[in-house]
């Protein structure tokens, strides 16, 4: 579906027209029908020849509403450029198509209205002078029709022409993510809080939970109106009265945007790609600096705006630039949206541009490598983008990347996280030095604790893991990470001492040394626990062999007479009750007994 939206100078017959076009006078207010003046949006519906139902979005031509235009020109995808013959092109004529170029607004007819004003020659010229105008802009080339509101004449070839435009124009894409810029608000006796937009990005039900962004109110739809017609279900491009529940009228506003949950988060800081429009297509030399007051406009929002130029000092008319934007009011904006800047002080619309990072990384950013990835943004695809983006910060958000640049997919993953290859093999570079160092440094130890290791990594857990799986080169080892080529070796001086240390242990039986006794080192004693050799219990080690046999000893005992007791275990192993308590915890700590109460039964594990 289309949103048609007018243009065009102030008393040109905008309103007039549609009305023709549609039965429907979409000025709603007194005061418009009383000064013959549209003031703020006025909304109505066209079918076209083709049986298709596209709406009409008609914009006040007055300068001092243009920002009620702009609220309008948002959402539209198809325009209807309106210049009255009588008085040919004027300041606002080249204001509003000044705003269409810089939304791009590629798709449109011009309507050379009050056809029936003027003598032939004036109407040739009028139409000539429309053609001239829009050959520097995104409408070149637009058929150019001359009608009349109050004959008809020409009207019938206007609807050909729009149907034609139409059917030509891409359909709004269904990304999956809605937004639908809130450009009216008002409430029904009965029904409650009504908000009213052109969706785009996704499709909305009734039913929907929904956020109004910023600020995340929740709400939910309790119904849907297009063109007065009730629907269950709407896609993008299409006018949409939203009721929703549990939303009071102050809740929403117009400029706020309705959005599913976690989908759209507000931003206040964006970088763009900026143009400032040439004097031939704005009708004024402007030089745009950081200096002065400037407002920002996007969708139906408006806030102002500190612009920070990241290329150059200045930009003068016909100039274009990449900026860094501060908006007072965050904003759920994304990648490739388009905008409109204003002049606060000079009261006039120098330019726009299109947002190429909606949450660009501030942090730590150098410009140089700021303004590469911004270059390589400007027509990427989003494959494209995503390369860029990663390439520039080695590491983002799965979530972050799909909000800034429209996709997460293409690039490596480390669990929740998307890595450019460059950092991938970094982070191994770290991996393999980390534990060569360590192989080095500790010979005896068969690794590094795996959350010490991550520590040096600095990445988060899930991270983590993902990134041990790819390291081909190194081993996880239980709770330890070891390079796989590394084993312990023993030096002929260490095996002396585990001989001596197995002898020692294994002649005191099952009341052998405690560890503070032996004769031998930790990272020794570690080492030959880690190989399977021997058996930290309590404070004191038996051999893997006398290990083995007490398990057998108590649980033989168990399966002949039943439970025992800690005196019998003790007797059984023939040790002392500062052995034999332990002892009993680690049987029940490795599954050989069960403890209930003051006896063991017979556990799962032999």
């Amino acid at each position: 579906m289309h949103v048609i939206g007018t243009a065009g100078h102030v008393d040109h017959g905008k309103s007039a027209l549609v009305e023709r076009l549609t039965g429907i006078d979409p000025d709603r207010f007194e005061e418009e029908k009383r000064r013959g003046l549209t003031i703020d949006l006025g909304f109505a519906w066209l079918e076209l020849p083709s049986g298709q139902e596209v709406g009409i979005v008609d914009v006040p031509g007055h300068e001092r509403f243009i920002k009620n235009m702009l609220a309008g020109a948002g959402g539209i995808s198809v325009c209807l450029f309106v210049i009255a013959a009588n008085e040919g092109w004027m300041p606002q004529s080249a204001e509003h198509l000044a705003v269409l170029d810089v939304l791009n607004v590629t798709s449109g007819v011009a309507a050379v209205t009050k056809s029936d004003s003027v003598d032939a020659e004036t109407l040739a010229i009028a139409v000539s002078e429309v053609e001239e105008h829009l050959a520097e802009s995104s409408l070149a080339g637009a058929p150019i029709v001359p009608c009349s509101a109050r004959t008809g004449d020409g009207i019938p070839q206007l609807i050909a022409a729009l149907g034609e435009v139409v059917a030509s124009t891409p359909p709004a894409p269904d990304l999956g993510a809605p937004r639908l810029w809130v450009d009216r608000v008002f409430t029904i006796a009965g029904a409650g809080t009504i908000v009213t937009g052109t969706l785009a990005g996704g499709s909305l039900a009734a039913g929907d939970e929904i956020e109004v962004a910023p600020g995340r109110r929740r709400a939910r739809i309790r119904s849907i109106q297009s063109h007065k017609k009730r629907v269950e279900h709407i896609g993008p491009g299409n006018r949409v009265a939203l009721n929703l529940a549990g939303l009071a009228r102050a809740g929403a506003k117009r400029g706020d945007a309705i959005v599913r949950g976690g989908q759209w988060p507000a931003t206040r800081i964006v970088d763009v790609q900026l143009q400032v429009l040439a004097s031939e297509m704005s009708g004024v030399e402007h030089e745009l600096s950081e200096k002065g007051a400037h407002l920002f406009y996007a969708g139906s929002a408006e806030t102002p705006v500190r612009i920070k130029l990241l290329d150059a000092s200045r930009l003068s008319s016909g100039e274009a630039g990449f900026a860094q934007l501060h908006l007072r009011d965050a904003l759920p904006l994304t990648r490739g949206d388009r905008f409109v800047l204003r002049d606060a002080g000079r009261v006039l619309t120098f330019g726009g541009g299109r947002v190429l990072d909606p949450l660009p990384t501030l942090m730590g950013r150098k410009k140089a490598g700021l303004l590469s990835l911004l270059r390589e943004l400007v027509d990427a695809s989003p494959q494209e983008a995503l390369r860029a983006l990663v390439e520039t910060e080695g590491m983002v958000t799965a979530e972050n990347a799909l909000l800034r640049v429209g996709t997460r997919e293409g690039q490596p993953h480390l669990g929740k996280h998307i890595v450019s290859p460059s950092k991938l093999r970094q982070l191994h570079e770290i991996l393999r030095t980390a534990l060569e160092r360590h192989h080095v440094e500790r010979p005896l130890e068969r690794g590094i604790e795996r959350e010490r290791l991550r520590a040096i990594t600095e990445l988060e857990p899930g991270a983590f893991d993902a990134l041990l799986v790819t390291a081909t080169d190194v081993t996880e080892d239980g709770s330890t990470v070891r390079l796989a080529t590394f084993s312990v070796e023993l030096s002929p001086q260490e095996q002396q001492q585990r001989a001596a240390i197995v002898q020692q242990i294994e002649s005191a039986g099952f009341m052998p040394p405690l560890a503070a006794n032996l004769n031998a080192q930790t990272p020794l004693l570690r080492a030959l626990v880690h190989a399977g050799e021997l058996v930290g219990i309590g404070d004191f080690y038996l051999t893997q062999d006398q290990a083995r046999r007490a398990r057998s000893i108590v649980r033989a005992r168990i399966e002949e007479s039943g439970p025992v007791t800690m005196a019998e275990i003790r007797d059984l192993l023939a040790t002392s009750r500062k052995y034999a308590v332990p002892l009993g915890e680690w049987l029940d700590a490795t599954g050989a007994t069960i403890r209930q109460g003051d006896k063991r039964m017979l556990g799962p594990n032999p």
